[in-house]
């Protein structure tokens, strides 16, 4: 396996973790039920949903360098 691959999935795994940490402050923002907070949650669900693509992506570039 590359070292490119490895940083994948090592990103990949931080991304999925980033995720479910990110969507539970959202679920817990939209318990409350006022517009502000059920807009910040939806806020939120696409930062998790950005962070789960960046982070695969960010650790295909730089495992190589970290790993080298």
């Amino acid at each position: 396996m590359s070292n490119a691959m490895i940083g994948a999935l090592v990103g990949a795994v931080l991304g999925l973790v980033a995720y479910g940490a990110i969507r539970s402050v959202a679920a817990k923002l939209d318990q409350d039920g006022s517009p502000e907070k059920k807009r910040t949650a939806d806020l939120f669900r696409m930062v998790a949903l950005a962070d789960l693509l960046a982070f695969p992506i960010a650790g295909y570039f730089v495992g190589p360098v970290v790993l080298n």
